[in-house]
């Protein structure tokens, strides 16, 4: 494994997907080109006929109305902007201290501090899954921003980034054009922003005719009914049948992750089955996108319903049916700070449980990434399962442990290191975010001009003073994990306002979400019990979980995504 990829396995958990990207040598390798607005591919789902029933899997169609509204949200487009009119192409933070210097000063900590509320450690993975289903965007090789470290670096003083002594290894974003006679660019989204489960499924016609059997509906599974094995399609680290294959590229990062990946996998084959028994007569391709239909519906309920009020502490606006006029495109503000937080969540373990929730010895975090489908297949899913379950996640704070900040490659021709956190206050200069302080004023929070109106911490405030010497030159990411959480919630006011107009985007911009009328005929209705379930108060993912491992209820608790 090249150490490029050794630094990209590192960037884990939530929305570092910016960070990684497979190798361009699978079969699918042209699911990364940008979709320009003069290109064939444009032209194309400008003028695509929209399907009533079904989902694209490119994410065309998401939205109808105006012909420009069918490509929103779709793959490899630019991302969506709070700040119409803001260039991407320069990037900000010249006159700001290194990233690594701010990572150093600001986010170091070696103990850990749980959240308060008992959010889980599946929050945490859950979320990652969730990011994996909405944005991945590519890097652009051929324009690196590699991070200055200072001489006196207490771990990466010597690491080299390209031959380049003193740097941390950093690409760019590839960037789209918006439109047509206009030079503004923005960050790709090499996936559909809506919550399709294209995590699953895959962004192309090409994967997903891959992964499924073609008889009955259903998905290709391996051994001991764990995900397929890849032969020849684009995967990290690399394509090798050593790794599972999934819809998204990054299943395999860690055994947690890829629980998740299964389950849904299962989970769609145990809908295909059910409507196959009940329907016999229906062929394999209306079994599967209707087993597809039901399993995203799922989905989305448990983001909705379980998931995100549970880490908001809120629930959002009553639900009023697709809106043609909103853009359901993932935003550069959330991809790229608001939902990049679990480095703050997670800890230094892949926690373990067995039958009855009795723990087990846990496998360093580190040691984990990308080891492989024979790790999973040994252990099975629901150890991985149970032990996230069970165990707390950290909490929404700027601190990190430091052995994710300071990892460093020695058994390479060259020295290079990676710190999670300057990553991403790098990735926010790189795609030219606003100030915290602009977020805070377009989101109505008001402008702050004291370090004391976002944390009653002083020693945080101590600490974004020694960098930020202003607080309107405090940068997004720092900014929004800084501030205190608001009450009954895990997150500050600013990521909550942030979170709230991103998954109302989501949500209302989608005219499949699973709350609009009419979407599932009566028949489907009247014999397929999970769908009618979606409509009723019943824990969905608790139900996927009992129907798709071997977990007993007794070791699941109500709330799944708080420990007992």
């Amino acid at each position: 494994m090249n150490s490029l990829f050794l630094l990209s396995a590192l960037a884990l958990l939530l929305p570092l997907s910016l960070a990684q990207q497979p190798k361009p040598n699978g079969v699918d390798s042209q699911e990364l080109r940008p979709v320009q607005p003069e290109s064939p591919i444009f032209t194309d789902r400008f003028e695509r006929n929209c399907s009533l029933d079904f989902r694209t899997f490119d994410g065309t169609c998401t939205s109808i109305g105006p012909p420009l509204h069918r490509l929103w949200g779709s793959t490899n487009r630019p991302q969506f902007s709070y700040f119409t009119g803001r260039d991407t192409r320069i990037p900000r933070g010249a006159d700001l201290p290194s990233a690594r210097r701010i990572s150093n000063a600001v986010h170091s900590s070696s103990s850990d501090v749980f959240d308060k509320r008992n959010l889980n450690e599946i929050t945490t993975f859950f979320g990652q899954f969730i990011d994996h289903s909405i944005v991945a965007t590519p890097l652009n090789k051929s324009e690196p921003l590699h991070i200055d470290v200072d001489e006196d670096d207490p771990i990466f003083a010597n690491v080299t980034a390209n031959g380049d002594r003193g740097k941390l290894l950093f690409f760019r974003s590839s960037r789209v054009r918006v439109r047509e006679l206009n030079n503004e660019q923005r960050p790709q989204n090499s996936l559909p922003s809506a919550l399709d489960l294209v995590s699953v499924y895959g962004p192309s016609e090409e994967r997903a005719r891959f992964l499924r059997t073609r008889k009955g509906g259903l998905m290709k599974t391996s051994r001991k009914n764990m995900l397929p094995l890849n032969t020849n399609f684009n995967n990290a680290p690399r394509v090798g049948p050593e790794f599972f294959l999934a819809g998204d590229h990054r299943a395999n990062e860690h055994p947690a992750l890829t629980a998740i990946h299964t389950i849904f996998v299962r989970e769609h084959n145990s809908i295909a089955r059910e409507l196959k028994s009940a329907f016999p007569t229906m062929q394999d391709e209306e079994l599967f996108q209707m087993a597809r239909k039901i399993n995203i519906a799922e989905f989305q309920k448990i983001v909705f319903e379980e998931w995100y009020p549970s880490i908001t502490g809120s629930k959002l606006p009553r639900y009023k049916g697709f809106k043609r006029n909103v853009d359901p495109t993932v935003s550069l503000i959330f991809s790229t700070a608001a939902f990049r937080v679990g480095h703050t969540m997670v800890g230094l373990r892949v926690n373990r449980a067995s039958k009855g929730n009795k723990r087990l010895t846990p496998f360093d975090l580190k040691s984990m990434f990308f080891r492989g489908a024979n790790v999973v297949r040994r252990n099975g899913i629901d150890v991985f399962l149970r032990g996230a379950i069970i165990n707390r996640a950290q909490r929404i704070d700027v601190e990190v442990r430091d052995s994710l900040r300071n990892f460093l490659f020695t058994r390479i021709e060259e020295e290079e290191g990676i710190d999670l956190i300057a990553l991403n206050i790098q990735r926010g200069r790189d795609h030219a975010l606003p100030s915290f302080n602009a977020i805070r004023e377009r989101f109505k929070i008001g402008k702050a001009v004291r370090y004391s109106q976002i944390t009653k911490n002083r020693a945080v405030q101590a600490k974004l003073q020694s960098v930020y010497s202003s607080v309107s030159r405090l940068e997004a990411w720092p900014g929004l994990v800084a501030e205190d959480p608001a009450p009954g919630s895990s997150m500050g006011r600013t990521m909550l306002a942030v979170w709230k107009a991103e998954f109302r985007r989501l949500r209302d911009g989608d005219r499949f979400f699973y709350q609009v009328g009419g979407l599932f005929p009566m028949q489907i209705m009247d014999k397929i019990p999970r769908v009618r379930a979606l409509f009723t108060k019943e824990d969905t993912f608790r139900a996927i979980i009992l129907r798709n491992s071997g977990i007993k209820p007794a070791d699941l608790t109500r709330k799944m995504f708080f420990v007992k």
